[in-house]
């Protein structure tokens, strides 16, 4: 989507295809309807299971393309700083910050959304007409015990999908387009193992890499950090047999 991949080298190794999505217009932040049908279309040989990475958490409403592809009830757990429920100004578009919502309420399938990471504070931007269908697991609850245990006790009807948006992460685990929490690799890497052993796993795709090319100092540095992340995320899923 922006060409941040090639700034992390140890990621050709991972025996990804490449799906190169640069020369299509209106796809970054909003994503508009000609965007979504060409990107549809280039997708349309990749099945939605298995694993994707989705480049920046600018362009997240990858999540909602794939998903919108599965044929039988599921739900999806999203790890990541924002809840991605917002409101827009106007009706009837998709962006990085909505497509939850628009998952909510346009996916006959979505049975459940259990959003992990957010703060406390970004509970009240959840309309109080989803409240039956999303859970929220702040970050806050994540350093605690307690929390935890009560992650540990989620047990899911339907096949999950899961989304991760690497901005959950700290500095010191990912630099990312948009403000971070303060969730540990290995914090993430144990949701993960909480979240395999509980459910049945379907799908999966990471976002947020940093695509901010006009630093390329900084690119490169978070190049480096990310392709560190992203391989941690991958052998951890591996060896819970998603691939």
């Amino acid at each position: 989507m922006s060409g941040a991949y090639d700034l992390e080298p140890l990621m050709e190794g991972q025996e990804f295809d490449l799906v190169d999505c640069r020369d299509i217009c209106g796809k970054e932040f909003i994503c508009s309807g000609e965007a979504q049908k060409e990107l549809a279309l280039r997708m349309a040989e990749y099945a939605p299971e298995g694993i994707h990475l989705d480049d920046s958490g600018n362009y997240h409403y990858l999540t909602k393309l794939w998903t919108d592809r599965l044929t039988a009830p599921f739900s999806l757990i999203l790890i990541d700083h924002h809840t991605d429920i917002r409101r827009e100004a106007f009706d009837g578009i998709l962006t990085c910050g909505n497509w939850v919502r628009v998952m909510l309420e346009s996916n006959p399938y979505l049975k459940k959304v259990i959003i992990v990471g957010p703060t406390e504070v970004q509970r009240s931007t959840i309309d109080g007409c989803y409240r039956s269908r999303v859970q929220f697991i702040s970050e806050e609850a994540l350093l605690t015990e307690d929390g935890w245990k009560e992650f540990s006790k989620v047990h899911l009807k339907e096949p999950v999908y899961i989304s991760i948006d690497k901005d959950v992460l700290n500095h010191d685990s990912a630099i990312t387009d948009w403000d971070q929490g303060n969730i540990c690799l290995d914090h993430l890497k144990r949701l993960l193992d909480i979240i395999f052993r509980n459910e049945r796993v379907i799908g999966m795709d990471i976002c947020g890499e940093y695509s901010e090319a006009h630093d390329l100092i900084k690119a490169q540095e978070a190049g480096l950090l990310n392709e560190h992340t992203n391989v941690e995320i991958l052998e951890e899923v591996k060896e819970e047999g998603l691939s």
